[in-house]
């Protein structure tokens, strides 16, 4: 009787093994997209961008010499971590152009006033007023302040609710003609930054663009740190001295 040597296949290298780096790099990359739209906060999405690039490019390269399963999940990894590095860098160059739009306007707006405009002068003198009023460059009312579902961290919110006019002769947003802040107990609150967003809020209103005369609605979420009383106090981004005040306190 001979003898029958069997000769297993060897299983495929990294067969079963998924690549942790794409993994992670999906994770960056999610996390840097959904961060990618909220200004200031973008600085950040733009380095979560980074690091996904270069662990998507290692899972990437370690999936294609067959080390590793999880092509479908570098490729996503890269994917997610590109847009989240390209979103980043439109919404600056946008929130930059908007700036020095607005910066032109509010020279335009101080050269005009030196002139001798009693008009502007007067409108400018107004001082402190409550929940509604004129500023420089836009009439703003505080609509609402409400407690709203929980930021990412799972933190309690306030919703804040403006209706306000653009008063400029361009085309101008709320978040750069305004500065919205919200106090409590004399601290100033941070942003909010939903993961699910609350009933009513809408996050691009901050930043759409309205044209000259125009009325719109912003809704800004701050995120609390008790249940005490909140004011809400908005100046005009530019403004030197803060002549010119809507404010109004809400019990929560």
């Amino acid at each position: 009787m001979s003898n029958t040597t069997i000769t297993e296949k060897p299983q495929a290298a990294g067969r079963g093994r998924i690549t942790i780096c794409g993994v992670v790099g999906v994770v960056f990359g999610a996390l840097g997209l959904v961060l990618s739209f909220i200004p200031i906060i973008n600085n950040i999405a733009a380095i979560l961008g980074a690091i996904g690039v270069v662990l998507a490019i290692i899972a990437i390269v370690g999936t294609f010499r067959g080390k590793k399963d999880g092509k479908i999940v570098a490729v996503v990894a890269a994917v997610l971590s590109i847009l989240a590095i390209v979103i980043t860098l439109a919404m600056q160059a946008a929130a930059s152009k908007a700036i020095d739009d607005a910066m032109d306007k509010a020279v335009g707006t101080s050269q005009t006033a030196k002139s001798g405009s009693s008009k502007s002068a007067s409108k400018d003198a107004k001082g402190e007023q409550d929940m509604e009023g004129d500023l420089k460059t836009m009439h703003v009312k505080i609509v609402s302040a409400v407690k709203s579902g929980n930021d990412y961290e799972g933190k309690p919110t306030v919703l804040v609710t403006y209706e306000w006019k653009n008063t400029t002769e361009k085309n101008n947003s709320f978040m750069v003609l305004a500065n919205a802040q919200v106090f409590q107990n004399g601290q100033a609150l941070e942003t909010a930054v939903y993961m699910d967003e609350p009933e009513g809020y809408d996050g691009s209103s901050y930043m759409a663009d309205v044209q000259p005369g125009a009325t719109a609605t912003a809704t800004v979420g701050y995120v609390l740190k008790d249940q005490s009383a909140v004011t809400v106090d908005v100046t005009d981004t530019f403004s030197l001295d803060d002549s010119a005040k809507v404010a109004h306190t809400f019990n929560l």
